[in-house]
């Protein structure tokens, strides 16, 4: 019997709109756009200070040793994504057990890790300073900048860890109180230790060290006191968490790698080109790029959490139109930030104390602001990626695209035109997002085959829409040969928890998502609404629906999870 009603039909029936990500990146997003506001008053406020205050040879010696702080960094970068992607991703799916186990791998590794940068840091800065050639006079001011710096390497990874970790649980108004008391912890002590002490470059360098001691400090006690973070109910980690997170980090590792060693190299370029005037100008860049990265980090932060929720909720078309909002609000904001430092760069140099800008510095700037927007839309499919579990194709596509840039420069640094070696950063970019683009259309199109091949059906509702709903999916599992008795229960599941989000809540403007799965003999039953937390008890041998609504769902499922999780209750039932 030909088929009345076509999958295709419900769906666009209830067609997903994405109100319910737009909704909750747009709460987020000004908490994230204010903790890296204040970030970007922790790592750039040392050159501002230092180069007004001491002059452009301290500038310079912060900007060349900003390289070796992203080297360093490494190693925070693939821990803190490699914890909240695939912490996300395991609360995204439910599984209460794998949760406590990432949770205890999270807690062990972090400590680990501390006490090994703490250790290694110091001959890879040895190394890299070394290896730049400098004049004794450079040398001094760098190490006195390091000294400092370097005592805050362990605080700033916990304190990185746990912004992503704070991140994924949608603790966004708690991470921007921390960043700016980090913020402006830095900046006073900076001007006391640099403008009042007089203690040149090495203020700026202990200013930061304080700073980040405080704010890992913080981070620490708030996450233990007002989140389950650190509580793993007894429940040990092994090798496959630690295997899982470092997996998960790759992306973000290479993207941190990779940023280390164009850094390293554009360095050496700019002062065997420009002289002293390559540190400054690379200064300026720097903190132009920061500036950017408000933007880029805010809205990666505010995705994140979702991006895991839908990727452990195996919504794929969610995710996709999570995809594209994210990327359309990074071009936005990156694209007005870009357009006024190529229309004012003059003010850059400025607020640095260089009155006098370096030759081919305004020009370099201008250059440079061009691969920022193609810097966010990577940032956001290594984000995709990682959660998809394609971390080494997203590796393996930084690296390349990144060994383009140092090449290019080189090359570009010999003609009459050095200052386009700036250009290489654009090319760079350009290949990677070509890359990543061509293997996101690659992975959507296996999605939309395999969702269409396995009866799975996606429904935005709104509350008076339950009703229906349910009947139309019971028509589709009836005209297809799906089994009735089961089809049944998940449509009575439909119309009973729809009607409970509605009276708890007590609105008629809540946003539902609901994906079902047919199977031969099962069905699985999946909703995220943004209504009132369900109140549940957290251990999950003791773990209770409370609603007279969920009795009758309780006795006719094999199985059910619920999880509160940035605000959005997210239950399933397996019959």
């Amino acid at each position: 019997m030909k088929s009345t009603i076509t999958r295709k039909e419900i769906e666009n029936r209830y067609k997903l709109k994405g109100d319910l990500t737009l909704k909750k990146m747009w709460r987020f997003l000004p908490f994230m756009i204010m903790t890296n506001l204040s970030n970007l008053l922790l790592v750039s406020v040392d050159g501002l200070v230092v180069g007004n205050f001491v002059g452009a040879d301290a500038l310079s010696a912060v900007s060349i040793f900003n390289p070796i702080i992203i080297t360093i960094g490494v190693f925070s970068a693939l821990l803190s994504s490699g914890i909240s992607t695939y912490l996300s991703v395991c609360m995204g799916g439910n599984d209460a057990e794998e949760i406590a186990r990432v949770k205890h791998a999270s807690v062990v590794m972090t400590i680990v890790s501390a006490i090994l940068v703490g250790i290694i840091q110091i001959p890879i800065a040895s190394a890299l300073i070394h290896s730049y050639g400098l004049s004794k006079e450079m040398t001094e001011l760098t190490w006195q900048y390091a000294t400092g710096v370097m005592i805050s390497m362990p605080f700033g990874l916990i304190s990185t860890v746990g912004v992503c970790q704070l991140q994924i649980v949608g603790k966004m108004k708690a991470l921007m109180w921390l960043a700016v008391i980090e913020g402006v912890t830095n900046l006073v002590l900076d001007l006391i230790f640099v403008g009042a002490m007089h203690m040149g470059v090495a203020g700026g360098g202990y200013g930061t060290a304080c700073a980040n001691v405080v704010r890992a400090t913080l981070t620490v006690t708030y996450i233990y006191k007002k989140t389950d973070i650190y509580t793993s109910q007894k429940i040990r980690a092994g090798f496959k968490q630690v295997k899982e997170i470092l997996k998960s980090g790759l992306p973000e590792c290479a993207n941190s790698t990779m940023l280390a060693v164009q850094n390293v190299i554009i360095v050496m370029i700019l002062l065997d080109v420009f002289g002293k005037d390559g540190g400054v100008i690379r200064g300026v860049c720097t903190f132009a790029l920061s500036l950017v990265m408000v933007a880029v980090n805010g809205v990666q932060g505010s995705v994140r959490p979702l991006v895991g929720l839908y990727t452990g909720f195996k919504g794929w078309e969610s995710l996709r139109i999570l995809v594209k909002q994210a990327k359309d609000i990074m071009a936005s904001i990156v694209g007005i930030i870009s357009l006024i430092i190529i229309i004012f760069p003059e003010f850059i140099y400025n607020i640095h104390g260089v009155d006098k800008i370096p030759e081919f510095g305004v020009e370099s700037l201008r250059i440079f602001s061009l691969c920022f927007i193609l810097k966010g839309f990577n940032a956001i499919y290594r984000l995709y990626f990682a959660n998809r579990g394609k971390a080494h194709f997203s590796s393996a596509v930084t690296v390349a695209g990144s060994l383009i840039m140092p090449i290019a420069a080189f090359i570009i640094s010999k003609s009459n035109v050095p200052y386009l070696l700036w250009i290489s950063y654009f090319l760079s970019e350009f290949f990677i997002w070509g890359r990543n683009y061509y293997q996101y259309q690659k992975i959507r199109k296996a999605d939309e085959e395999e969702e269409e091949q396995k009866g799975l059906i996606r429904m935005t509702l709104k509350p008076d829409q339950a009703s229906q709903a349910s009947h139309d999916m019971m028509k589709y599992a009836e005209e297809n040969h799906m089994n009735s008795n089961i089809a049944y229960k998940m449509g009575l599941c439909i119309e009973e928890m729809v009607a409970y989000a509605k009276a708890a809540s007590k609105k008629d403007t809540i946003d539902i998502q609901i994906i079902i799965r047919f199977y031969e003999n099962e069905g699985i039953f999946m909703m995220i609404d943004d209504g009132a937390c369900l109140s549940l008890n957290t251990d999950k041998h003791s773990q209770e629906l409370i609603t007279d609504n969920y009795e009758l769902l309780k006795k006719l499922c094999k199985s059910y999870e619920y999880t509160n999780i940035i605000d959005l209750n997210y239950t399933t039932f397996v019959f």
